[in-house]
């Protein structure tokens, strides 16, 4: 823009002086021009004019410009202007105008200007804000660029325009309006002088979304909304979403909506969100959001097990991506509840405690990751009903058994049904009735009682009683019941020849029985149960008189006696020429009987039992016991041999059709010691599983009860979990064990207890060693037992008697006797809890000589008097074999005997024996494992 702002004009004269040789008239010098002026400014040239002077005829004019602007020549024109080009740009200029006529210069008018600089190069945008924008240059071309100003004119669209200066090569402009275009011109200033501008458009960045939200999520899209940013034109907004999954891989989309939908994602991942507008393509700072997809829904959701108090629950993870880990929420609502619970877990089952007994609940089961739950699954499962209490046979007959219980103390026990369930455990006599129905009979009531009918007499039943609401059934409650033996009837009473005895005769009686007991006159006598339908002899009647006479059946301590009848004995006259006969028959008798024992001791035969009715040994009085085991020690124990050859008459018939079942063949040791149905212990069955009920163990007889012992074999490696569960199911706290693991290099017993404190699992049953303490012949241990699932546990204690000979006996009674004066304190002190667990390694020769021990010496202690032979043949009729060999049925006699030698002693310093169960002291466990055991 030349000649704005005006120059700085200097008047003056210019004296010219010089010697000139006039030869004639002298000139005078012309007028100076007027009005010299700057009219345009390049960055090359200078335009001047000026006004002719006063007398402008034949007047030429001359100009100079001097100074920075690089050019001194002179030039001549007659024009009343001129272009002086080939300047430097942006230079200060003196530009001198005379006049020139004949010769003669006028003075001289001078104008000082400047060239316009040249114009900045290189615009650029080199950033953009909402609110900014910063621009940049490059000096422009010329001389001492150092000193220019640099000014910036802006212009927003449809607005005004702002100038800003500054003398470097870049500005940033603020205080923009956000999202808009402005027009924007650069130019320099130097001297006074201003190059040609530079102009450009920029957009400044919009504001970035505000409000950015999840609006919807499934579990394979996220749906987005925003609010647009704020600024003085909302339209024409372009947004830009890019996300990115935890497994990488980003994705961008466009969308001209506040909204968008990002579909195809993975289920339960997490994704990071950018957002950000556009406008112009200026591109406003991101807003970032995580958000995650929904979970898919956890699959096969199921109930794996419960009981009156617990549910467990069990599903598969959610369908998604590989190795996600999820939380599992579990919500449940039951019947009366106005509120759910809820609780969670990072496995994939649960336990869910503290339910009410025989209640229905509502589950659902979600997944959750990143804070996002997932679709439901559902689930109705109910708690088992609390079990019922105090099952007790109310009254029994020869044909029924009335069962009676209370009901569990439920809140909902008004809606329970109840199952009784009940299967013959059998008798001596079951094979003889072959048609008769042994199986499980199952029956339903509503009542707290019922009366179980149509039972077979003298049968031992196993009755079970369980409680049911909701198709789900509560633990079973157990109960062996006897029904009453039938009497018997006597079919005939003939009087033996001289009136003096008579001969009985009786049916055998329906179902089973142990033995009779006949009654004639006031004369009482024991029979076995074979001599039924035998005539039995019965002496010592006077001839000629009127006896009434009854036998009673005897069964598992029940007593029912037959109708009595008149038996009549003989005149004496009518029988006396036959004395004679009679007494040398007796001597032949006599003599037979004799030849015959001699003859069986080479070639020993099973007699009839109803030719032996009365030569059994029967009970001994304390007082008498010595010369009895003098008497049968006679001639290498003749008498011993007898005896027990007498036990091999046991009936060995009964029924074995459980313990021989396909199933249950690899369950026992030894293929000759299998269990008797009526006497064996069952196990719970587990669902779906063939002869889970089935252990080799048999309920034995004691002193006050026939369910005194529990007699097994020693466990092999596949029954152990079974005995853990005999002993949980029995509540038992003592086991005795009389074998060794390993005996003349054979296993005898697997080693079923822990080594040493790490637990041992077996099933839902833990086995904790909590100590033990070693003696020279025996062991004890403190065993703890953990029901896993009802979280309950026992305490049990084992003694380990470790000095009897396979088949053998000890050297010695006094160990033993040692041994079972420490066992029994504990049993006396330990009166809570099922039956003993007696074992060696088949659970008949050593388990039945301790049995018979400790029974026998406290109907010693008790009752003065004691009988080995009948409570071993006792013994026998529960569980074949016991007191397996003649020497323990010896040594049986041998312990007994020492016994009654002890306690006639006044010992002069008393053994030591542990007073209290407190005072066993049980360490070194961590010794455990050093101790070297025979396994």
């Amino acid at each position: 823009m030349a000649g704005a702002g005006g120059g700085l004009r200097v008047w003056g004269s210019l004296v010219l002086l010089g010697l000139c040789s006039w030869t004639g008239t002298r000139a005078t010098a012309p007028n100076p021009v007027r009005n010299l002026t700057v009219k345009t400014e390049t960055t090359s040239s200078i335009s001047l004019s000026w006004e002719v002077p006063d007398d402008p005829q034949n007047s030429t004019y001359r100009v100079q410009c001097t100074g920075d602007c690089g050019r001194t020549e002179t030039q001549t024109t007659t024009d009343t202007n001129i272009t002086v080009d080939g300047l430097k740009p942006g230079s200060l200029c003196t530009c001198s105008v005379w006049v020139e006529k004949d010769g003669v210069n006028s003075s001289v008018e001078t104008v000082t200007t400047a060239t316009a600089p040249n114009p900045v190069r290189n615009l650029t945008v080199k950033a953009q804000t909402n609110s900014s924008l910063t621009l940049t240059w490059e000096a422009p071309h010329g001389p001492d660029p150092q000193n220019s100003t640099y000014w910036v004119e802006y212009t927003r669209d449809g607005g005004r325009s702002e100038t800003r200066s500054t003398t470097d090569t870049n500005i940033t402009v603020d205080g923009l309006e956000p999202g808009s275009l402005y027009v924007f011109s650069v130019w320099v200033g130097k001297n006074g002088i201003n190059s040609s501008p530079e102009t450009g458009n920029a957009t400044t960045a919009p504001n970035p979304v505000t409000n950015l939200h999840m609006k919807t999520q499934t579990n394979s899209s996220i749906t987005l909304s925003w609010d647009v940013p704020s600024g003085p034109d909302l339209q024409d907004y372009t947004y830009w979403v890019e996300y990115t999954g935890d497994g990488g891989g980003t994705e961008t989309r466009n969308t001209a909506k506040a909204s968008v939908t990002a579909e195809g994602l993975e289920p339960g991942t997490l994704y990071t969100f950018s957002v950000w507008a556009e406008k112009n393509g200026a591109y406003g700072s991101r807003q970032n959001l995580s958000i995650s997809t929904v979970p898919n829904a956890v699959r096969s959701l199921s109930r794996q097990d419960g009981t009156n108090s617990s549910i467990t629950l069990r599903w598969t993870a959610p369908q998604g991506p590989g190795q996600a880990s999820y939380t599992y929420w579990v919500s449940l609502i039951g019947e009366g509840m106005t509120d759910p619970r809820t609780q969670n877990t990072s496995d994939t089952e649960l336990i869910l405690k503290e339910l009410e007994a025989g209640l229905l609940y509502h589950f659902t089961v979600w997944a959750e990751r990143n804070e996002v739950r997932g679709y439901n699954s559902t689930l109705t499962a109910a708690t088992a009903p609390s079990e019922v209490t105090d099952l007790q046979n109310k009254t029994q007959t020869k044909n029924s058994v009335t069962l009676w219980w209370k009901a569990p103390g439920d809140p909902h026990f008004q809606l329970y049904v109840y199952w009784v369930q009940w299967a013959s455990e059998g008798h001596p006599q079951r094979g003889q009735y072959p048609r008769a129905n042994w199986a499980n009979q199952t029956r339903r009531t509503n009542e707290t009682q019922y009366k179980v009918e149509a039972l077979e007499p003298g049968t031992l039943y196993n009755f079970t009683v369980w409680a049911e609401r909701n198709d789900v059934a509560s633990s079973m409650q157990s109960l062996r019941a006897s029904t009453y033996p039938d009497a018997v009837t006597i079919t005939s009473c003939v009087s033996t020849s001289g009136g003096y005895g008579v001969i009985l005769t009786w049916s055998c009686p329906q179902g089973g029985y142990e033995a009779f007991e006949l009654e004639v006159g006031g004369q009482r006598g024991s029979q076995n149960r074979s001599s039924c339908r035998k005539g039995v002899s019965v002496s010592g009647l006077g001839p000629a008189q009127s006896y009434p006479a009854t036998i009673t059946t005897i069964w598992d301590g029940m007593r029912v006696a037959s109708p009595s009848v008149t038996c009549h004995t003989e005149s004496a006259g009518v029988i006396a020429g036959a004395i004679v006969g009679i007494l040398l028959f007796l001597i032949l008798v006599g003599l037979l009987f004799f030849f015959l024992r001699r003859r069986n001791k080479k070639n020993p035969q099973k007699p009839e039992l109803g030719d032996l009715v009365f030569s059994f040994p029967g009970d001994i009085l304390a007082e008498d016991f010595a010369d009895h085991v003098r008497k049968n020690e006679k001639d290498s124990n003749c008498g011993f041999a007898d005896e027990y050859q007498q036990l091999s008459l046991v009936d060995h018939s009964q029924s074995q059709m459980v313990a021989s079942a396909p199933e249950n063949n690899g369950k026992n040791r030894y293929r000759n010691v299998l269990p008797y149905d009526w006497s064996r212990v069952p196990l719970k069955p587990i669902h779906e599983e063939p002869g889970s009920d089935y252990i080799n163990a048999s309920f034995m007889p004691g002193l006050r009860s026939p369910q005194e012992f529990i007699a097994t074999q020693g466990p092999l490696p596949q029954t152990v979990g079974d005995f853990w569960r005999l002993v949980w199911e029995q509540q038992s706290h003592t086991l005795v064990m009389l074998t060794n693991c390993m005996e003349a290099g054979r296993v005898k017993c697997e080693h079923y207890w822990p080594l040493d404190s790490q637990p041992c699992t077996h099933g839902h049953l833990q086995v904790t060693l909590v100590g033990e303490e070693v003696m020279e012949n025996w062991t004890v241990r403190e065993l703890q037992l953990l029901q896993v699932e009802e979280q309950k546990t026992l305490s049990v204690r084992q003694f380990h008697y470790q000095a009897w000979p396979d088949h053998g006996v000890p050297s010695s009674p006094d160990i033993l006797l040692a041994f079972w004066r420490m066992l029994r304190q504990w049993l006396d002190q330990t009166t809570e809890g099922g039956p003993p667990i007696v074992h060696c390694s088949a659970g008949v020769g050593r388990t039945g000589t301790l049995i018979a021990l400790d029974v026998l010496l406290r109907q010693l202690q008790s009752q003065g008097l004691l009988g080995p032979f009948s409570f071993v043949r006792k013994m026998r009729e529960s569980r074949p074999l016991m007191v397996q060999t003649e020497a323990q049925y010896v040594f049986l006699h041998q312990c007994i005997l020492r016994f009654l030698q002890q306690s006639a002693q006044a010992p002069a310093k008393k053994e030591v024996i542990y007073e209290s169960v407190e005072n066993l002291i049980y360490e070194n466990v961590a010794a455990i494992q050093a101790h070297k055991l025979e396994v």
